[in-house]
């Protein structure tokens, strides 16, 4: 009687105690200032095959700085510095803020009130990759240098070949190139923006790299750019000029192949992939929308926490495995 209750009550208690290393799971994740979700998404991490990171503020510290101003020909300093002036103003980014200081520092313009203008203001989006003012009947745009040579196809003018090589230029020395242009005056010229790369994050990527987990670092650069970048980030792989749906077809095309895809990130574009992948970890120091798709959230807002994720998801599955021997 006794041996035929036991085993009646052997599946209740493994489902019992495979719930509580779920809950243990979490908990360890808590001590080193990562709050899951849910136990699923902690086991989900001891099997990830790829990771997807965020470059802005998850791989760089995120404060893209203006350094300096590069007119096109037959462009004065002046006129370049004010354009990408004017263009900036409603930027309340750290690369838009620094923009309107160093036009104030180099060429002493001050940042100028526009409510006694009809100016109105293009935001940046990830599908445009640029913003503006439209402001007396001028049109002035600043964004990736494909973007803004599209932009101004569309009104019958080219970037000129000068342009093109200090865009190139920048971005082969990892900088990123902010082309500056106006609708009918065409291109003005080039910003070159600096990021820093994150101290001792090589040395992690080398440890995710030893447990056998691919790194690609996910950017709206261009491919110059983002290919410095990622050699000096010492990642495996990289996606450049990136929309969220890019996001979302790398992680889909990664799943479809039977991989477990984790994705670090901070913004509100990252939102979807956030939500899409296995496991998705969101910067504290990110956006609410990050913060609710994903399943995790650093504390710390340290992209290469998920080594720590990845440890206790293999004890988690160790664990299960001899509980549910």
């Amino acid at each position: 009687m006794l041996v035929s209750l036991l085993i009646c009550l052997i599946p209740t208690t493994i489902g019992g105690l495979l719930s509580a290393i779920g809950i243990a799971g979490m908990d360890r994740l808590i001590q080193h200032n990562v709050l899951a979700m849910s136990g699923r998404a902690v086991e989900a991490a001891g099997d990830v095959d790829t990771l997807l990171l965020d470059k802005t503020g998850t791989i760089t510290l995120g404060n893209r700085q203006a350094v300096a101003f590069f007119p096109a020909p037959g462009i004065t300093a002046d006129e370049m510095a004010s354009a990408a002036q004017l263009s900036s103003l409603p930027d309340e980014t750290p690369e838009g803020r620094s923009i309107v200081v160093l036009a104030k520092q180099k060429y002493g313009l001050r940042g100028r009130g526009l409510a006694q203008h009809e100016a109105q203001f293009i935001p940046f989006t990830a599908q445009t990759r640029m913003s503006g003012v439209n402001l007396n009947g001028f049109e002035i745009r600043k964004g990736a240098a494909d973007a803004i040579e599209k932009y101004l196809r569309e009104y019958g003018s080219i970037v000129p070949a000068e342009v093109k090589a200090k865009v190139e230029q920048i971005a082969r020395t990892g900088g990123t190139p902010l082309v500056v242009a106006e609708k009918t005056r065409g291109a003005l010229g080039v910003i070159e923006l600096k990021d820093i790369i994150k101290g001792g994050i090589q040395e992690r990527f080398a440890q995710l790299r030893a447990m056998g987990i691919k790194t690609v670092m996910i950017t709206g650069d261009n491919p110059l750019t983002a290919a410095a970048i990622a050699l000096e980030a010492g990642v495996d792989d990289f996606l450049a000029e990136a929309t969220p749906k890019d996001k979302m077809d790398l992680i889909r095309k990664e799943q479809s192949h039977g991989k477990l895809v984790a994705m670090t990130g901070d913004g509100t574009n990252d939102a979807p992939a956030l939500a899409q992948a296995d496991v998705g970890l969101a910067m504290n120091t990110g956006t609410q929308a990050a913060k609710e798709a994903g399943n995790m959230v650093d504390l710390d807002s340290n992209p290469t926490k998920l080594i720590e994720v990845v440890e206790i998801g293999k004890q988690l599955l160790m664990t299960r495995g001899c509980a549910a021997r």
